[in-house]
C-alpha cells in the first residue's frame, strides 16, 4: 500500500456512483493488521440546494441499522460476558410488554438472530406521530409496547425474518437489566473507553451539525439533518436498539479494531462471548449470527462482495452504510453513505458496495 492507493482505486467507482446519484457522497476507511491503510471522502454532503458541502474524512452520517451491531450486539455481548444475560435467557420476564402468545418461548439468542416469530416492521410510527401512545406516558414506551403486542408469526427459533421489532426490544432488555438508558450505555460503556467522540443518538451531535451529512428531503418531514432517519425510532425520540447510531468512519474503527482485536486478545470484549456471538445460530440455515450477518455463499449475492472471508462478520444500514470486519485475517473495510437523500426506493447501493469491497480486497487486502 502507498498513501493514495485507495483513492486511485475507488475514485472511477465513487464518482460513477455519484454520477448515477447513487448517493451523493462517500467515505471509506479501509484497516490492515491494527493500522488505517487507507480513508479517502467522495462527492458531497448533499444537493447544493440543500447546503450541501464536500465530504470529509470525520463527516458525521447516520448509521442506520449498524445500530443493531454496534451498539446492541456490543452491549448484549458485555452482558453476557459479565454472566448478567445468556444467550439462553428467556425474555418475558424481563419483558413484560411482549404479551404475543408464545412469546414465552423466546430467548435471547432469538431475538439477536432474527428468529423470535416477530414480523419484520410494521408502520407504529403513524399512531405514535398521531398521538396514540399505546397507553404509554411517552412515545418511547409507545414504540416498545406496540412492538411487543404483536403476534408471533412464527415458533421461536424455526426460521429466520430480520426484524426491527425485536431489537427494539432488545433496546428495552439493556435498559431493564442495566437501569440505565440506553444512550448511557453506548456511551459509558462503548464510546468513552474508546474514545469514540464523534458517536452517538440525535441529541449528543447536535453541537456539530455542520459535520452531518442530511440523509433526505421528505415530503412531511423536511430535510432530515441530524434526525434519525428511520421512522420508527424517529417517532420514538431517536434512540432505539434497531437504528439511531450517527458516527464517523474512524470512530466505526475504532470499534471495528476493538472487537478484531478481542477475537484474538478478549481484551474489550471476552474472546469466548465474541466467539459464540459471530458463530451461533439462532435458526437453522441463516447467515445471521447474534446481531450480525456473515457472507452470502451465493455468488453475486453476498453484500460484502464475492472474496469477504467466510469467517467475517458485518452489517448494513438502510441509509447505505456498511462494515465488513475479518477478525481472523484482522482487516476490516467501513463505508459511509447516505444513499436515501435522493430516494430510498433508488437502486445501485448494493452493486457500489459490492463493487467497492471487491475491488479493495483484490488490491489492498
Amino acid at each position: 500500500y502507498t498513501s493514495g492507493s485507495l483513492r486511485s482505486l475507488l475514485q472511477p467507482i465513487a464518482d460513477d456512483a455519484i454520477a448515477r446519484q447513487v448517493t451523493p457522497g462517500i467515505v471509506v476507511l479501509v484497516s490492515k493488521d491494527s493500522k488505517t491503510i487507507g480513508l479517502e471522502a467522495f462527492g458531497m454532503t448533499a444537493g447544493l440546494e440543500d447546503s450541501g458541502q464536500p465530504v470529509q474524512t470525520d463527516t458525521i452520517y447516520d448509521a442506520a441499522s449498524i445500530t443493531k451491531s454496534a451498539v446492541t450486539s456490543t452491549l448484549l455481548m458485555q452482558m453476557v460476558a459479565q454472566g448478567a444475560l445468556s444467550l439462553d435467557t428467556a425474555v418475558a420476564p424481563l419483558l413484560p410488554e411482549l404479551t404475543g402468545a408464545g412469546s414465552d418461548a423466546i430467548h435471547l439468542r432469538h431475538l439477536l438472530g432474527h428468529s423470535s416469530g416477530l414480523p419484520a416492521h410494521r408502520h407504529f410510527f403513524e399512531a405514535i406521530w398521531a398521538g396514540d401512545l399505546a397507553g404509554a406516558s411517552n412515545r418511547r414506551d409507545a414504540l416498545v409496547n406496540m412492538a411487543g403486542a404483536e403476534s408471533l408469526e412464527y415458533a421461536p427459533g424455526t426460521k429466520t425474518i430480520y426484524s426491527d421489532l425485536g431489537y427494539i426490544l432488545l433496546g428495552r432488555l439493556l435498559e431493564r437489566v442495566a437501569d440505565t438508558p440506553l444512550e448511557t450505555l453506548f456511551s459509558e460503556r462503548i464510546a468513552q473507553p474508546l474514545a469514540m467522540r464523534d458517536s452517538g443518538f440525535s441529541s449528543d451531535i447536535r453541537n456539530r451539525l455542520d459535520r452531518v451529512a442530511p440523509s433526505q428531503r421528505y415530503p412531511s418531514r423536511g430535510l432530515l439533518h441530524g434526525e434519525v432517519h428511520d421512522d420508527n425510532a424517529n417517532s420514538a425520540g431517536g434512540v432505539c436498539g434497531h437504528a439511531g447510531l450517527f458516527t464517523t468512519a474512524q470512530d466505526l474503527a475504532k470499534l471495528a479494531g476493538a472487537l478484531c482485536s478481542s477475537y484474538t486478545t478478549g481484551q474489550f470484549i471476552d474472546r469466548a462471548t465474541l466467539h459464540s456471538f459471530w458463530r451461533e445460530q439462532a435458526s437453522p440455515n441463516t447467515s445471521w449470527r447474534m446481531g450480525w450477518d456473515t457472507p452470502s455463499p451465493i455468488p453475486g449475492v453476498s453484500q460484502s462482495g464475492d472474496s469477504w472471508p467466510s469467517t467475517g462478520v458485518g452489517h448494513l444500514g438502510f441509509t447505505g452504510t456498511a462494515w465488513w470486519l475479518a477478525p481472523r485475517e484482522n482487516y476490516f473495510v467501513i463505508i459511509l453513505t447516505n444513499r436515501v437523500y435522493y430516494s430510498w426506493e433508488k437502486e445501485g447501493i448494493k452493486r457500489l458496495r459490492r463493487t467497492l469491497i471487491d475491488a479493495i480486497v483484490s488490491e489492498l487486502l
